[in-house]
């Protein structure tokens, strides 16, 4: 298609870099899988009520076949269908951003995909906005005995109708956004629906590695039938948008309109980027105007073309109007050209990298959102909760990999916008230099602004090589929004060889915090949501009672890569959760190394331990790399919960050079550890009562806060004597509740100065009974003299009582 071309050379390599990053892992076989025989099940969806039937199924997929037994179906052919069906749903979730669907008709809670022997005489059936489907054993048959013979070929049938369970319908689905009627008639709609079912078998068996079937054409035969459709329109330059596509019968008897949607969407997938091109796609079609009713024509032509050109990073207005030949509303084309024209609105040229946040990789709290005043229409961020998350904590990024075409200089900006002064900052960090504490401008529009890390005057240069790179976002202050960055060469720099500020990390051993959540899981592994647990999310396998080995076979693991600013001997500490005694172990290993049997705590509460291996009397001790490190956690017991990961470094003598020795930090504050055993220093602020507890994080005593009438009691230190205007300080302290949950717990300096009292919002985290490290970094300001400073810790809801340990005040 050579109407259509990207922006640059640079985009079209970042275009590249983004699909290949977000290739799905391929379907690579079968599954274990249970089967349960004479079970009584409705086969609603056929309305056929409840029959007899054999139902196979695995961690997160049944299917469950009418008048079957166990013996009717070899049990290798089946797991390799039940893996690919649920191989199937994992890609439509992934391509549409629509997870967690309801089901229509299950098996044991599981996603089920019901085969009936009479299916009302349909090919397929299903429901939008549900997941389920049924297909007759007509069709099951010739499948099972393809795959049955190695042929691994999905039939079109079961893809164009899963489509339908993942197209938004009703009222607010996304018809309402870019389908048309065909001809006169109000009810002659829906052509686009159909289109997406055609075309998405295409990009889910591309994505999956496996063939597709329809009717006796493979995908080779199939995908030219469309595009042989497509070509009959943009052969003729009498056709056009109003006698070909605003019409019910297309000016050839062989086809349907539908099938020219599918072709065209297949052409924008294969010459737009593929599987990121189709995200984006889906993603971009609710950030437009609403049809005003179903012959909006010119409404829909103009949201198709916002669609395509944000969804591509590239204005297709010559494209639409000259290849498609449909007339494009000049504002529409002003709009983008305003967000993706010659400078994308940012100053920038030819040789300047833009990378769109929403291209990104995202991890834990970080999603996507909606704004057409953001680039390209989206930007990312986390809810805004008023939670304050350390630099420690691994589990909310954003990976934007990005191909700079050459070396050189650059220096970097971020387009951003900050809702509050709360929600107003990100750490950062470019390829695999030390993370950085970015303040983002102050501003609740998007406004672009060299990138800076605090408490250094200068912005960003970052001296690059060619090739690919990778800059990573962590959540800091939740709410703070992302919506692109920018490279721009202003010299040319040593090579690559001064990768960054900080050339790399410095030596130092730091505390690692790893949320499970953020491992990358295979087989039986799945996430969970729990409020808990620690950022509201765990990881466990569902409790069959099944044991598994721990040899580097065993397919059900959690694999977590993360950092170490250090080599050195780790403490390796966890929390979890045992739902039962046989259900309180893991496999886990480090690097490769020895494969270790922990056995958790027996408790259904979220515990964290030090980590054990069965048979060695004292606690494990692993040894990490300065660097990428990984640890891969393995399923022994079904149905044990891992919240976290945690390890402290014991000492920096594990490889490499001896660490430079920092300078011991004193701490400002009066008895932090508590262990005097007695609340010396700390009083309660407001009512509540404040005393020593032997639940400590370390030692044998904490501060409890208990007795709490309001959300804001809690203890309080006078530090007046320990703060100087205009100096930094660093708060760090472990907290937890006693039980329950709660929105968060936080800490606060309250300053009088010359105008009065002002309270300053230092660190914050969800509160949870899991003990979690509440941080912050703050320089003390004040209008005139500073008359009284006091450190409070509160936050839960009144009578609900929390924890304090290690509490610290150090100066910066």
């Amino acid at each position: 298609m050579n109407n259509i071309v990207c922006r640059s050379i640079i985009f079209c390599c970042l275009l590249l870099s983004f699909s290949s990053h977000l290739q799905a892992a391929r379907y690579t076989g079968g599954v274990a899988i249970n089967i349960d025989q004479n079970v009584t099940f409705n086969f609603g969806i056929a309305n056929q009520g409840n029959r007899t039937a054999t139902v196979w199924y695995s961690n997160n997929m049944a299917i469950a076949i009418e008048g079957a037994t166990a013996s009717t179906y070899e049990r290798a052919t089946m797991e390799k269908i039940v893996a690919l069906m649920a191989a199937s749903k994992a890609s439509f979730e992934e391509f549409t951003g629509l997870r967690n669907l309801p089901l229509n008709g299950s098996y044991r809670g599981l996603p089920t995909i019901q085969v009936p022997r009479d299916n009302n005489g349909a090919g397929g059936l299903a429901a939008h906005g549900v997941f389920g489907l049924s297909v007759g054993s007509g069709l099951f048959n010739p499948f099972y005995e393809r795959v049955k013979q190695g042929d691994i070929s999905i039939d079109q049938v079961w893809l164009y109708e899963m489509n339908r369970n993942f197209y938004k319908s009703g009222s607010n689905g996304w018809n309402a956004w870019i389908d048309w009627a065909c001809d006169g008639n109000n009810s002659n709609y829906g052509y686009w629906t159909v289109g997406f079912n055609n075309a998405a078998a295409f990009w889910i068996v591309d994505d999956l590695g496996v063939g597709l079937h329809y009717f006796g054409k493979d995908y080779a035969r199939f995908r030219q039938d469309h595009k042989d459709e497509l070509d009959k329109y943009l052969n003729n330059n009498a056709y056009n948008f109003d006698n070909v596509w605003a019409t019910s019968k297309l000016p050839w008897r062989n086809g349907t309109i539908n099938t020219l949607m599918s072709a065209v969407l297949l052409e924008w997938y294969d010459d737009l980027g593929g599987k990121a091109f189709v995200q984006r796609l889906y993603q971009q079609i609710e950030n437009n105007p609403k049809l005003r009713d179903r012959f909006d024509h010119q409404g829909a032509r103009d949201n198709w073309y916002r669609m395509v050109s944000r969804a591509s990073r590239s204005d297709q207005a010559q494209y639409f109007e000259n290849t498609l030949r449909w007339s494009i509303s000049s504002s529409a084309k002003a709009q983008i050209q305003n967000e993706l024209g010659g400078d994308n609105g940012g100053g920038g040229n030819d040789s300047d990298i833009i990378i769109e946040a929403e291209d990104a990789q995202l991890y834990g709290l970080f999603k996507v959102g909606n704004d057409s005043a953001a680039s390209a229409g989206q930007y990312i961020h986390s809810e805004y909760q008023g939670n304050y998350y350390g630099e420690n904590v691994e589990a909310n990024r954003a990976e934007l990999s990005f191909t700079a075409p050459q070396a050189g200089l650059y220096a970097l900006k971020g387009t951003t916008y900050a809702p509050n002064n709360q929600a107003d900052s990100f750490y950062i960090k470019v390829n695999d230099n030390p993370r950085q504490i970015w303040d983002t401008t102050n501003s609740s529009v998007y406004e672009e602004m060299d990138v800076n890390y605090r408490n250094e005057t200068n912005q960003v240069e970052i001296d690059i090589s060619a090739g690919q790179h990778k800059i990573v976002v962590y959540v800091r202050e939740d709410g703070t929004r992302l919506d692109r960055l920018r490279l721009v060469r202003i010299g040319e720099g040593n090579g690559g060889q001064d990768d960054g500020e900080n050339g790399g990390y410095d030596g130092i051993p730091r505390s690692i915090t790893i949320e499970a959540e953020s491992a990358t899981l295979s087989g039986l592994f799945r996430k969970g949501s729990d409020a808990a647990a620690n950022a509201g999310a765990y990881i466990d396998s569902v409790h069959n009672g099944q044991y598994f080995e721990g040899t580097a076979s065993n397919p059900n693991r959690a694999q977590m890569s993360f950092i170490a600013t250090g080599a050195g001997n780790y403490l390796l500490k966890g929390t979890a959760y045992s739902p039962t005694q046989s259900a309180d172990s893991f496999w886990v290993q480090v690097n490769g190394g020895t494969i270790h049997l922990w056995d958790t705590l027996a408790t259904a509460a979220y515990d964290e331990m030090d980590v054990n291996s069965r048979g060695v009397s004292d606690t494990l001790e692993v040894q990490l790399n300065e660097g990428e490190n990984t640890i891969t956690v393995y399923v022994r017991e079904d149905g044990t919960r891992l919240d976290q990961l945690r390890l402290l470094p014991l000492d920096g003598n594990g490889g490499g050079e001896e660490p430079p020795i920092p300078e011991p930090e004193v701490n400002l504050l009066v008895n932090g550890d508590f262990e005097s055993g007695n609340s010396s220093g700390w009083v309660s602020g407001y009512s509540a009562t404040t005393t020593t507890t032997t639940s400590a994080y370390s030692g044998n005593y904490a501060l409890l806060s208990k007795d709490r009438s309001a959300w804001y009691h809690g203890p309080k230190q006078d530090v007046i004597s320990k703060l100087n205007v205009g100096s930094s300080y660093k708060l760090s302290a472990m907290v937890r509740m006693v039980s329950g949950s709660s929105t968060k717990i936080e800490s606060r300096l309250l300053t009088r100065d010359n105008t009065g009292h002002v309270w300053h919002k230092l660190g914050q985290v969800s509160g949870t009974t899991a003990w979690q490290e509440l941080s912050a970094e703050f320089t003390v300001q004040a209008s005139g003299s500073l008359i009284n400073a006091e450190l409070y810790f509160f936050g839960p809801d009144a009578g609900n009582n929390f924890i304090i340990d290690e509490v610290s005040l150090t100066e910066q």
